[in-house]
């Protein structure tokens, strides 16, 4: 029975073959309309045109209450035509062409995957993603791998080959610049020269979040950014959003009385993301989840270099010690990847596959699929300033940090497949084919057409 998998009064409909294959949907005791991504972008059925109505769903005592009044279009429970039904565990659902069962879920990644709305990773390889990293590149290839966003070098949607990017790029600006503070490290501590200082602050700050920015351009799939739109959201966004950071510390120092340090992950998060919807929140011209992905990287890499540049200089006056700065900038270097970044960029992602095409409107913040992202972003942040620990760890200084860091991670991946999704939807409602990694065009990362999951997103096509 039911029971015995998940509550009863919370089922899965997973589509077990069709075209939204893996595609899961939560229903609870609440009625809840499934459709169209136009008409309901959180619990969208391919199947369903928006001329075609609805189904209304429902949770009650193990079973899934089903009213398909309001549907056009023929759909099928064990094989039987229905306008109203009651789906049980062994019952087979048919939507058109698409089958849907009841899916147990009782792990611990699924009831993740339910808390924060995002659908659990099904594609995703490390050793395939990465797989370029280690290879041969020329300077000719660094070269085309920035030249993205451009009128010249912005794809069609009918010429983009959708599916995970390999990036490689953000792996050699990590090893040169880690390098370059290296030298510039080496070269205070023999020449005792103060000159020397400005620069080990400065790329030491940037150094990991600027490389960890590279590997969200690079996995920009629809490559409409520009790297002199993502540098100027990195510097503008990053220094405006420490600005009005530093606005809400001031005003809500009530936050700071009740949470301590912890109170930095309202008020930071808040700050960033205000920033990236007072940037970019109006445009028409970015409208894919991927897109958001990477402007809240840009202000979330800003925030967190400018940020260390801070902290360095403080330590450094502070103690009277270059040495007590550097030491500070190589740990917020080696979790800058897991921090800002991510939360920001995170928050941004969900903002954007609520926002679609549409100009920002504040009921947008309202809807359930952003606020589970955005709030998990705050919370991971509060968590991460917060004074408890649990085992110490060389260089990382707590476990604490590398669960917090991995959890962010796997947030990112989920909103990178989801955003992989949204495009691969609105090629298929273009009439656009799955196109031949042999006639990807020059600069775009060839890649297999990847049908990634999502069961709560916007499909809107260019």
């Amino acid at each position: 029975m039911a029971e015995t998998h998940q509550s009863a009064t919370r089922l899965t409909l997973e589509c077990v073959a069709g075209k939204d294959q893996n595609r899961r949907i939560v229903v609870d005791e609440r009625p809840v309309r499934i459709a169209h991504a136009a008409l309901q972008p959180n619990l969208a059925v391919s199947e369903l045109t928006p001329a075609q109505g609805y189904i209304i769903a429902r949770a009650e005592k193990g079973q899934l209450l089903l009213d398909a009044q309001n549907c056009l279009l023929p759909v099928y429970l064990n094989d039987q035509e229905i306008k109203a039904a009651n789906m049980r565990d062994e019952d087979v659902l048919r939507i058109g062409n698409s089958i849907w069962c009841i899916r147990p879920a009782a792990s611990l990644g699924e009831r993740f995957s339910d808390l924060i709305g995002l659908e659990a990773l099904t594609d995703f390889k490390f050793s395939e993603v990465f797989s370029e990293v280690f290879k041969k590149h020329t300077q000719e290839d660094m070269e085309e791998q920035l030249i993205t966003g451009t009128a010249r070098h912005t794809p069609a949607l009918s010429e983009l080959a959708v599916g995970w990017g390999k990036p490689w790029l953000f792996a050699r600006l990590l090893g040169w610049s880690a390098l370059l503070a290296l030298v510039l490290y080496v070269a205070f501590d023999f020449f005792r020269n103060i000159k020397l200082i400005p620069g080990l602050i400065f790329v030491g700050s940037f150094a990991v979040p600027f490389s960890t920015l590279i590997f969200f351009l690079e996995m920009n799939v629809p490559r409409n950014i520009s790297i002199f739109k993502m540098m100027q959201l990195l510097f503008i966004g990053g220094v405006a959003s420490i600005f009005v950071a530093l606005i809400f510390f001031n005003r809500l120092d009530f936050l700071n009385s009740f949470f301590g340090a912890s109170a930095a992950g309202i008020i930071e998060e808040s700050a960033k993301l205000l920033i990236v919807i007072a940037l970019m929140g109006k445009t028409r011209q970015y409208n894919w989840i991927l897109n958001g992905l990477l402007f809240g990287a840009a202000v979330g890499t800003g925030f967190a270099a400018f940020e260390s540049a801070g902290y360095a200089l403080e330590t450094m006056l502070g103690y009277n010690s270059v040495e007590a700065g550097a030491v500070l900038i190589l740990l917020r270097g080696v979790t800058a990847p897991f921090t800002h970044i991510i939360w920001t960029a995170n928050s941004a992602a969900a903002l954007w596959l609520v926002k679609g095409d549409r100009p920002f409107s504040w009921n947008m913040v309202q809807r359930p699929v952003f606020l589970r992202v955005f709030i998990s972003s705050v919370v991971l942040h509060m968590l991460w300033d917060a004074p408890f620990s649990l085992i110490p760890l060389p260089l990382v200084l707590d476990l604490k940090f590398v669960i917090l860091g991995v959890l962010g991670w796997v947030i990112t991946l989920r909103l990178i497949q989801a955003g992989l999704r949204q495009l691969s939807d609105a090629r298929r409602e273009a009439g656009v084919t799955t196109m031949s990694l042999s006639a990807s065009p020059p600069g775009l990362l060839p890649q297999p057409d990847g049908d990634t999951q999502r069961e709560t997103q916007q499909v809107t096509p260019p």
